[in-house]
């Protein structure tokens, strides 16, 4: 049992670490500077769109051209902040959302929304 345990918490942490510091840094560059005019922007990808859309916007921006870990990171915790000053409620809604971008957002998940998504596009 304590070995299942173990491998179990072994593969749990490498799937943290590998979302948390993976980065497309190393991928090809961008041929454009700026997001394409005909860019769609879909809210808050898989949250439900409130009165922070703006906030969700300005992070999406930063996704389209990725980076290093510490730009995602600094991208997140803009996120997290934005939506946390939006109203008082959102206190509780903010963690959750930052939580959610930092563990399913990674470069590694073939997502149309993942940290660097314009780089599949454009």
């Amino acid at each position: 049992m304590q070995q299942k345990y173990y491998i179990l918490s072994t593969i749990a942490l490498l799937f943290l670490l590998i979302t948390q510091f993976g980065s497309n840094r190393e991928s090809s560059e961008l041929s454009i500077t700026e997001i394409p005019n005909n860019f769609v922007y879909d809210g808050c990808s898989m949250f439900p769109d409130g009165n922070y859309g703006d906030c969700c916007k300005v992070h999406d921006d930063k996704y389209f051209f990725g980076g290093n870990w510490k730009s995602r990171l600094t991208a997140d915790n803009q996120l997290y902040t934005c939506v946390a000053n939006k109203w008082w409620w959102h206190h509780a809604l903010a963690p959750a959302m930052w939580a959610w971008v930092r563990l399913w957002w990674a470069p590694i998940f073939p997502t149309p929304y993942r940290w660097g998504f314009g780089r599949d596009r454009y």
